[in-house]
């Protein structure tokens, strides 16, 4: 019989929340964490982003850490905080794997876009030594495992907007194999700027012209897509008796991650949502939910996906929530911060509402639009994105199994 895997520490940085604390006030009070901006598309045009204004001061005035990317700062201070919820002082003595999501890394910091232009323009010799380490994703991991005093397997998963969920399935794998006794695992992303922001409006998942009232709306037609955003979460996961065995307080228990991949060409999604049908199916086993933590951005493809299964498999009686209304898809991070959201009101008892939605092309779904306090034993988690690939995973309320 494989161990139960349970968590027992998260970390946390998202917009408006520089800590778990702020967090959980903004998934219980259905706060809208996102900004209008007009600095990121041509002629001022509006869009709205999820921004991290502050909770890095320490990090960002340390010279130590002065080369390093937003995206790394952002995940060391989300592993950190996950390491002092769990009560791990130190890792030296364990056998502990890194294991990071990340979808975009550091392409959307200043010094890569500068040493672009730079190669550009011939002039090589102004490119900053630190250029490759920003092209090459695994350095914001190698960076975050040397902060956090981690040296055994480090990984790094990217696989767009399902990278951390899908580093979650890793760890499980490692964890019940026996290769390692603990894992930190999550995700972290930073690209607010001009790249993302032309790329997207480019595939038209970005509108021109987005506000607070019409953009990044899940479950509604009349969404102008989504909200390009910033963040990092991290988990401690252990195998159940490791964690009793250390007296750790354990939080919940991930019980299984599924992953696949839709199969279509590189710029197409399968808007038929099969795929995201057969993973949410494989991790319910036939079981109904408390609610379903959904992938929903407001972009309308994605949300006709998950509509699609909420019809397939729970007939539209299981409730459905997206925390994207509140934070914008922070890409990589994305999948770890629902995971989080989701212990979260298991043990607060409460599911968080999907904000601004009017459910406009969406009455038929059970949508939740307010805070909804209730008993919550089960978390069924989606999540789909660039590159095709799907993830689903399932939260439980920790039970002792002995």
């Amino acid at each position: 019989m494989k161990s139960k895997i349970v968590v027992t520490g998260y970390g946390v940085k998202a917009p408006k929340s520089t800590n778990i604390a702020q967090f959980i006030h903004h998934l219980k009070n259905g706060t809208c964490c996102l900004e209008a901006v007009t600095n990121l598309l041509p002629n001022g045009d509006t869009m709205i982003i999820g921004r991290i204004d502050r909770g890095l001061e320490e990090y960002e005035s340390d010279k130590r850490f002065k080369r390093l990317p937003r995206v790394t700062l952002l995940g060391m201070a989300a592993g950190m905080e996950a390491m002092k919820h769990a009560k791990l002082s130190s890792l030296s003595d364990q056998k502990v794997g890194l294991f990071v999501g990340v979808s975009v890394g550091a392409i959307g910091d200043k010094i890569y876009g500068e040493s672009i232009m730079n190669i550009s323009n011939g002039n090589l010799r102004k490119v900053p030594v630190t250029f490759s380490h920003f092209a090459n994703y695994h350095s914001i991991t190698s960076a975050i495992g040397h902060y956090l005093g981690i040296k055994g397997i480090t990984k790094t998963i990217t696989t767009g907007c399902t990278s951390s969920l899908e580093a979650i399935q890793d760890a499980i794998v490692y964890l019940q194999s026996g290769m390692i006794d603990a894992a930190v695992v999550g995700g972290t992303d930073s690209v607010l700027n001009q790249i993302a922001a032309y790329g997207f409006a480019k595939t038209k998942s970005i509108t021109i012209n987005q506000g607070l009232d019409d953009g990044a709306v899940p479950f509604s037609e009349k969404s102008k897509g989504f909200a390009i955003a910033e963040g990092a979460g991290f988990l401690i996961l252990e195998r159940e008796e490791d964690a009793l065995k250390r007296n750790a307080r354990i939080i919940g228990e991930i019980e299984q991650v599924v992953s696949n991949n839709d199969g279509v060409f590189i710029y197409s999604v399968d808007e038929t949502g099969a795929q995201m049908v057969q993973a949410l199916k494989e991790v319910t086993k036939g079981r109904k939910p408390d609610y379903v933590n959904s992938q929903a951005l407001g972009w309308r493809i994605n949300d006709r996906i998950e509509e699609y299964a909420s019809k397939e498999l729970f007939n539209h009686r299981v409730p459905y929530t997206s925390i994207k209304s509140m934070i914008g898809n922070p890409y990589g991070a994305t999948g770890v911060l629902q995971v989080i959201s989701s212990l979260i009101s298991i043990t607060q008892g409460f599911i968080p509402p999907t904000i601004r939605t009017q459910k406009d092309g969406f009455e038929a779904m059970n949508i939740v639009t307010e805070p909804l306090y209730q008993e919550v034993h089960e978390v069924a988690i989606t999540n789909h994105g660039h590159g095709g690939n799907n993830a689903c995973a399932y939260v439980k309320r920790y039970n002792y199994s002995r």
